[in-house]
């Protein structure tokens, strides 16, 4: 990888499925601390505490990672795709990290699964548009 590769400007690029991916995990990832109910456990709030960590972590993620999306879905430079794909590792490893992994396995399994997809999504790109290589689609 070279500099010129991370912030490559590619006038073929174009919008790309997987960005349009990334921006909808984002939004599902805002809207899980509710739906998958982290913090329903009783006598557990989801604004302190393990489980309001995991609910911080996915707010925080997720709106950063559909701001790079939409910027990514806008610009036609590879910088984005290399920031999401960092954050989709974070997100994957924050279980483990932030010390969720066990005993939350709703926060966890959502974690692990849009972190590994915000990673594949973005590297597919990545590699696409590597120097020399023809992006199709």
């Amino acid at each position: 990888m070279t500099n010129q590769a991370f912030g490559q400007y590619n006038p073929d690029r174009g919008n790309r499925w997987e960005d349009w991916v990334n921006a909808v995990l984002a939004i599902w990832f805002f809207l899980s601390p509710w739906i998958l109910q982290f913090g329903s456990r009783a006598g557990t709030s989801m604004l302190n505490g393990v489980v309001g960590t995991a609910s911080w972590n996915a707010w925080v993620l997720s709106v950063i990672v559909f701001l790079v999306a939409v910027s990514a879905i806008g610009r036609l430079n590879l910088w984005q795709e290399w920031v999401n794909l960092l954050l989709g590792i974070w997100i994957f490893i924050a279980p483990w990290v932030l010390g969720f992994a066990t005993g939350y396995s709703a926060a966890a399994w959502d974690h692990w699964i849009i972190g590994a997809l915000v990673f594949i999504f973005s590297g597919i790109t990545i590699i696409e548009f590597q120097p020399g290589r023809h992006a199709t689609g």
